[in-house]
């Protein structure tokens, strides 16, 4: 949903990074979790590793990255200064796409590894947050009742090669799309194909973002998926196929991953 650079050129941040980039959180923390990034990420982007080689230094990362936020006593009340302190670039044609699916009550699923908390507040400052057709599944951060300090993550910790492993079915998103046979599945990493996974549906259209090294990676991704934007392009084509769809009279047969 959000662009991987900002129009200056720096990369756009997730919402690990919000809640890290924020003045109420210390410098020590900013540090370890910068060294984090510089071990791990290269290990996620490895074009030598296999997803399964990848997949313990994932949930490694994960691990260490939340349990360094949990030593910050992050009160619930804070995840809105902390939002509202670090901008974030939204993909352009993302709020067309996400009123469209409001306005024809299509389901509208984020699945996300970043934090479920940080994901909705950015929504809803930027009202774009439906409740009635969208579900966030995410890491969610858990807050003690008594003290409103975060003290623990709630299961299953989500990291970006599990996604096809998170169970939607009995979940209140999965009852609003349990008969519909079509999917529109949006992801920028190869990892994101499987997030469909356990949906029954007859069609499902894969569309992937290739936001960086674009030589490197277009083989792989034109293979993976069904359709490629790259150089982080917009939403147009998503709201071109919904709006073919509804021409149609199909597009309430279609949900959104």
């Amino acid at each position: 949903m959000t662009r991987y650079f900002t129009p200056n050129g720096e990369r756009n941040p997730g919402s690990h990074k919000i809640l890290s980039s924020s003045s109420r959180l210390t410098e020590e923390f900013k540090k370890e979790t910068e060294k984090l990034s510089e071990i791990y990420y290269p290990i996620e982007i490895d074009k030598a590793l296999t997803k399964e080689e990848k997949i313990p230094y994932m949930i490694e990362w994960w691990e260490k990255a939340h349990e360094l936020l949990l030593g910050q006593h992050i009160n619930k009340n804070d995840i809105k200064e902390m939002v509202a302190e670090t901008p974030v670039e939204m993909r352009p044609g993302l709020d067309v796409l996400i009123r469209k699916c409001k306005d024809n009550d299509i389901p509208f699923l984020i699945f996300s590894a970043g934090i479920a908390n940080v994901i909705e507040e950015v929504l809803i400052t930027r009202n774009l947050y439906y409740p009635n057709n969208m579900h966030i599944v995410s890491n969610q951060m858990g807050f003690n009742p008594e003290t409103g300090i975060c003290d623990h993550f709630k299961v299953p910790m989500i990291h970006i090669f599990n996604k096809s492993e998170v169970m939607l079915k009995g979940s209140p998103y999965y009852k609003t799309i349990e008969n519909r046979r079509n999917v529109i599945l949006l992801g920028d990493s190869i990892g994101d194909m499987h997030m469909a996974d356990g949906i029954q549906h007859e069609i499902c259209l894969t569309i992937g973002f290739l936001n960086h090294n674009v030589e490197d990676y277009i083989n792989t991704y034109l293979e993976t998926f069904d359709i490629v934007v790259v150089d982080d392009g917009p939403m147009e084509i998503v709201n071109h196929i919904l709006d073919a769809c509804s021409k149609d009279s199909k597009i309430s047969n279609y949900s959104y991953v």
